[in-house]
């Protein structure tokens, strides 16, 4: 399956619930404000004005040569709160939230009671995550099926006030494995990409009971919430009049100009850019939690780094956290190093745009300081060296290489001068580091640098360049004086020494290890992934090719400096090395173009041969040096860099590893955000580890690993006794994405203003809804001849093909018939096969698939019992599903093609089947394909998902990722589930489950028991016979049991009868009068009476 996709599947079964006492009264109030995110006018990172920075866009204009631009001021929509229902004394928030609301919270059984006053000139309305509310206070506007009584919270018009009641229950508040408190967040959702983009949004924290005081979690010193979000203007309500009032004459066209829409993005903290945010200050030794969250669009991945700091999160130990849409983290941080830090998203795009901001670590106590750590000091000699790259010294063949590798008048080609991290033996930097066999794979990367906990690293580092360069860490601390990042630090030297380290000049770095910086239990490894790079400009410099590994260890991890307790190790950055960007870009087009002077820069073609997708600096399976023997123990170090398209699904064909204790094949991975995995491979050959998302795979983002049998004792693969049988066709379909528009009309009340139009609409020469596809049915046998019906509890499967069940020791046999009309295979994730290459089955033909089930397809003891995989065809990657129609076969290529975003192949509210009960214990099965637009971060209204010990209200899919969360629905109703990326929501990706009351008085055991029948009887037909056989007879016992019971039933209230009568004959003699009471079973309570 293919772009702009989420994939889901339900199961469920039966379980109960909580509920809770204590209110806290909150008095909110909309209001319009202009906002200005640089109030300083200056960019306080480098200490220029805005008119002086070449990358800011904020300096409003309106006439003459500049272009015309609104400036940094905009009106917008906040939340407001005041003492009471007078609503004339407003409570002061803290400067550092911004244009943010109020911080909200409560504790384990807590009601929240909001009163809501809307002064704005719009309807907006509130509506929380992370907590239970009933249909009539959702606060979220949208076809839900209830009546009028229940719909005044959906959107609170302009002077009216609306009261919401939510609660807290067990079920939404922390686990034991949980932080104290979990970032939440509340928003306006009458239509809520656009409400957010206006401004109305803020923090909500929820607690375990008895952990709050008034300055939040009484664990920690200073509690602060930041916003990390692309505040896209151009989607604010008040765009038109932010024109009118700051461009009284726009030109025309103004708001389709590319330029004028990036300058209304504004990449804020809070709502604050470049360093404008006020407020975050400490002192030394003070316990600080962040609660940290994202929203916003496609481009809202982003990595916020603390520098010089270390932070735990989830049990993990990290400087830089991964925030995007509707996702959430809550970090603990114990402040040290006195001195003005820098906070960055590390997106590069990001970072030049001015999401940055300043906490201060203050001296306030002068004793207050933590001992020296006393462990090894490590020792390193590094030197920036210019040299020529090759990304491709294996001249690859493949045709989509051409455009990269293959130089020409107006092409580089291949080969690039770079700079690069180069070890050497001693201070006088004559003799280089030679590297061993096992380090050939590090390409383009400096030397690994590891240190254990308590270990001091000393790097003598020597520029031995043509420009100004430097050392940045991540995962140590370091002082001030040490951080590697050119930027204004108002109470140090400017520029500090190590943060500009001139050519011909050498500069020492200490970086201190401190106790606790190293992987936990739940790491599963022995050192933790970092980076570190140069950032004397962080962008160009990187691209330019400055990065290294750096691992932190546990204590007595390392022997000789290496890693003991594996046979390899091996690491992998994933990037795109934007050529475009490189100090070097003159002198490549002047040196490896044959016609330099006709070479234009901005030319698309050009711009976009430059962008070498690699790994480790090399394309196409270039990477030398990945061979490891079967059984070996092997940590992989995967780490990222770039901006905001580098994400990048890295897939291990034929092997799986563990990551934090959970089994896998595929990883995502970020920029600045590292991850070390374990393998024991147990498959031999050769096989492809690649960047799964469509663009990298394509543009040559892969490599080979080998796994060797280097003993004879060691054997392919494990014996299966067990098997199971599948008929699966590949059929060519007609798919109507929304074949049903009245949700949608319900939704934005003409259908000639939904975005849908766009999508949907068979007219100005677009497709509509309905496209050819090819999708996987079931058959009953290998005539292929009868289709398999689909039970109602599998409906909701939509586009995909048949759920397939397995156990670990089984092997699963697929008899595929290609009835389609070119290629296809079936390959899925997480199972072994008898070859590496993946057979192409011709139309008309039938082949037989088989996988096998060993022990590492299965989950750990950390994961659900049942854990999703995957299965495509293989024989164009990039075209799985056909959802990307751009990137189809051309059969629905008409005149305007657009990529629907949907669920499981339908778009709003069109996908049917998503049934439960009050009580039922539900699976969601998630997955996601795609590119790298394909962020998408699942988000069910009036419901939290538990993802094992770890509780959200969003799950957060990228391409080629899976997960498996439960819920237990607790509230009857129809409920909104949706993309919360927001041109996602605007484009339909949203469905409706449906969760019933159970019946008042009694369980209709028969009809549930139907309903298992009806499921053995679809598992038998995939060929599970003899777990069908031990169904049916365990369904048969409850039958009787049943049965049994209520003949005991009928006796005792013949009984009861009898006893009555009796007592009537007595009563009578004493002229008295009795009621019999009829008593009737409730399955959620137990019982009930009246």
């Amino acid at each position: 399956f293919s772009t702009g996709h989420w994939v889901w599947s339900v199961h469920h079964s039966l379980t109960p619930l909580l509920d809770g006492v204590n209110t806290r009264e909150y008095f909110l109030r909309i209001e319009e404000v202009q906002w200005n995110y640089a109030p300083s006018g200056m960019n306080l990172i480098q200490n220029r004005t805005l008119q002086q920075d070449h990358y800011t866009m904020l300096s409003c204009s309106v006439h003459g040569s500049r272009p015309q631009r609104i400036g940094s001021t905009y009106k917008k929509a906040v939340y407001k709160q005041y003492t009471d229902s007078a609503y004339r004394t407003e409570v002061v928030k803290p400067e550092w939230l911004g244009y943010l609301g109020p911080l909200l919270s409560a504790e384990e059984g807590d009601t929240l009671v909001v009163h809501l006053k809307n002064i704005a000139s719009r309807p907006y309305s509130i509506h929380p995550h992370g907590l239970n509310y009933s249909k009539d206070n959702e606060g979220a506007l949208y076809p839900d099926g209830t009546g009028p009584d229940k719909k005044h919270d959906d959107s609170v018009a302009p002077s009216r006030l609306v009261t919401y009641e939510w609660t807290l229950p067990a079920s939404q508040s922390p686990t034991a494995d949980d932080a104290n408190c979990l970032t939440r967040f509340y928003h306006s959702h009458v239509s809520a990409p656009k409400d957010i983009a206006s401004g109305l949004v803020g923090p909500l924290i929820t607690c375990k009971r008895g952990t709050l005081d008034v300055q939040g979690d009484r664990s920690g010193d200073y509690l602060y919430a930041l916003l990390f979000m692309v505040s896209d203007e151009n989607e604010s309500w008040y765009l038109d009049q932010n024109i009118q009032v700051k461009i009284p004459q726009p030109a025309r066209g103004l708001k389709e100009d590319e330029d004028f829409i990036e300058s209304n993005k504004m990449h804020g903290i809070n709502g604050f850019v470049y360093g404008n945010l006020p407020g975050l200050s400490m002192c030394q030794g003070n316990k600080i939690h962040w609660h940290l969250f994202g929203l916003g669009n496609e481009v809202d991945i982003h990595s916020a780094h603390f520098h010089g700091q270390i932070l735990t999160t989830q049990n993990h130990h990290t400087d830089t956290v991964s925030l995007f849409p509707a996702s959430s983290m809550t970090a603990e941080m114990t402040a040290d190093n006195p001195g003005h830090w820098l906070l960055s998203c590390n997106i590069n795009d990001h970072m030049k745009a001015g999401m940055q901001a300043f906490f201060e670590i203050k001296k306030c106590f002068p004793n207050v300081h933590k001992p020296r750590p006393i462990g090894e000091e490590r020792q390193y000699f590094i030197a920036a060296e210019e040299e020529v790259w090759d990304y491709a010294p294996t001249q690859p063949t493949d045709g989509e290489a051409e455009q990269y590798i293959v130089k020409g008048a107006s092409r580089i080609g291949r080969s690039y001068m770079k700079v690069r991290y180069v070890e050497y033996t001693d201070t006088t930097f004559l003799t280089k580091m030679l590297r061993a066999p096992e380090e050939l794979h590090l390409g383009i990367l400096g030397p690994v640098m590891r240190a254990e906990e308590k270990d001091t690293i000393k790097v003598v580092f020597k520029n031995k360049a043509t420009r100004a360069y430097s050392m940045q860490p991540h995962g140590v601390q370091y002082n001030i004086e040490q951080d590697g990042t050119l930027y204004f630090n108002e109470l140090e030297v400017t520029p500090l020494p190590a943060a500009l380290v001139q050519p011909g000049t050498v500069h020492t770095y200490e970086w201190l290890v401190p106790i606790g910086a190293g992987p936990t239990d739940g790491d599963g490894a022995d050192c933790l992934t970092y980076l570190y790079y140069s950032a004397v400009d962080p962008v160009k410099d990187t691209n330019s090719g400055l990065a290294g590994p750096l691992l932190i260890c546990k204590p007595k991890a390392l022997k000789k400096g290496v890693q003991k307790n594996y046979n390899k190790e091996f690491h992998l950055m994933a990037t795109v090395f934007d050529e475009n960007l490189s100090w070097y870009l003159d002198h490549n087009i002047r040196t490896y173009t044959t016609s330099p002077n006709t070479v234009n820069k901005e030319d698309e073609g050009f711009v976009e041969s430059n962008r070498m997708h690699a790994l480790n600096g090399y394309v196409y399976r270039s990477l030398p040096g990945l061979t490891m023997c079967k059984n070996d123990k092997v940590s992989w170090h995967l780490s990222g860099l770039g901006s905001e398209p580098d994400i990048h699904s890295l897939y291990f064909y034929g092997n799986r590893f563990l990551y934090r204790q959970t089994r896998r094949d595929s990883i995502s991975v970020f920029p600045h955000i590292s991850h070390t995995v374990i393998m024991e491979p147990d498959s031999m050959g050769s096989f492809e580890v690649v960047s799964a998302t469509a663009a990298d795979y394509t543009a040559g983002m892969r490599a080979n690993y080998t796994v060797e049998k280097c003993s004879m004792f060691q054997t392919q693969g494990e014996t299966m006794l067990r098997s199971s049988t599948y008929y699966i066709a590949a059929m060519e379909t007609t798919w109507d994405y929304s074949p049903n528009r009245t949700w949608e009309e319900g939704l934005f009340t003409d259908l000639n203003h939904s975005p849908g139009k766009a999508f949907l609409d068979k007219q100005g020469g677009f497709i509509g809804s309905r496209y050819k596809k090819v999708v996987y049915r079931q058959f009953t046998n290998d005539k292929f001849i009868r289709q398999m019906d689909r039970p109602a509890d599998m409906e909701h499967l939509g586009v995909m093909g048949p759920m397939m069940h397995g156990i670990v020791g089984q092997r699963v046999k697929v008899i595929f018939k290609n009835m389609a009309s070119r290629p296809y295979s079936i390959h899925a994730h997480g199972v072994k096969t008898e070859s590496a290459v993946i057979y192409q089955t011709p139309p008309g033909e039938t082949h037989t698939y088989t996988w096998y089930l060993t022990k590492t397809a299965g989950p750990t003891e950390q994961q659900e019992s049942c854990s999703v995989m995957a299965y495509y065809s293989t024989v164009d990657t990039v075209k799985v599903g056909l959802y990307q129609h751009n990137n189809s076969t051309g059969v629905n290529i008409y005149v305007h093609v657009l990529t629907p975003v949907a669920i499981n192949g339908r778009m709003y509210g069109n996908l049917e089947g998503l049934n439960m009960v009050v009580g039922d214990k539900v699976y969601w099965y998630l997955m996601g394909m795609g590119s790298e637009v394909d962020i998408h971060s699942a988000h069910w209204h009036g419901h939290s998902v538990e993802y094992k010990a770890v509780l959200s209200c969003e799950a957060v899919l990228m391409p080629l990722s899976v997960q498996t969360v439960k819920m237990r629905p607790e509230i009857a109703g129809s409920w909104l589930m949706h993309c919360h990326v927001s041109d996602h929501i605007s484009g339909g990706m949203e469905a409706i489950y449906t969760v019933r009351e159970k019946d008042r008085h009694y369980v209709n055991i028969f009809e549930v028991i139907a309903i298992h029948i009806q499921n053995a009887m679809y598992l038998k037909n995939t060929g599970h016979g003899s777990d069908v056989m031990m169904m049916m007879m365990m369904m048969m016992m409850m039958m009787t049991m049943m049965m049994m019971m209520m003949m005991m039933m009928m006796m005792m209230m013949m009984m009861m009868m009898m006893m009555v009568v009796m007592m009537a004959t007595v009563l009578r003699r004493f002229r008295m009068r009795c009621l019999v009471v009829i008593m009737s079973v409730s399955p959620a309570k137990g019982g009930r009476f009246g």
